[in-house]
């Protein structure tokens, strides 16, 4: 069970992002009633890399490289979402936050970082 949120982003749709297609997100590490489906897959809140909530796919397919920030963003008026955050990374913020949902395959990545 998790707190379902509403991703926002702009006209342009990426395949490369694996919640494209859908509108919201089930996090089934905050409190709530929903059970992930397939309008509203799993997603984590976690700690970014300088200590910022993000949020990623509970499941990665294998041989992607990824997640990185697909540019879309997650919010939800729902208080358990804030205190989830707390929970998590320490640091809660009020607004939307940024979901990493992009992946690439490996080899096509390190492709391109040469």
């Amino acid at each position: 069970m998790g707190l379902r949120v509403d991703i926002f982003r702009s006209d342009y749709r990426s395949t490369l992002n694996l919640f494209d297609g859908v509108d919201c997100l089930t996090i089934t590490n905050a409190e709530g009633p929903f059970a992930p489906a397939p309008n509203a897959p799993a997603a984590l809140l976690v700690s970014g890399a300088f200590g910022e909530p993000i949020i990623v796919p509970s499941e990665i397919p294998a041989n992607m490289a990824g997640p990185m920030f697909g540019g879309s963003y997650a919010a939800t008026s729902d208080s358990r979402f804030g205190a989830a955050m707390k929970a998590v990374t320490g640091k809660s913020i009020y607004g939307a936050l940024p979901i990493h949902d992009r992946v690439e395959d490996w080899a096509t990545y390190r492709s391109m970082s040469d």
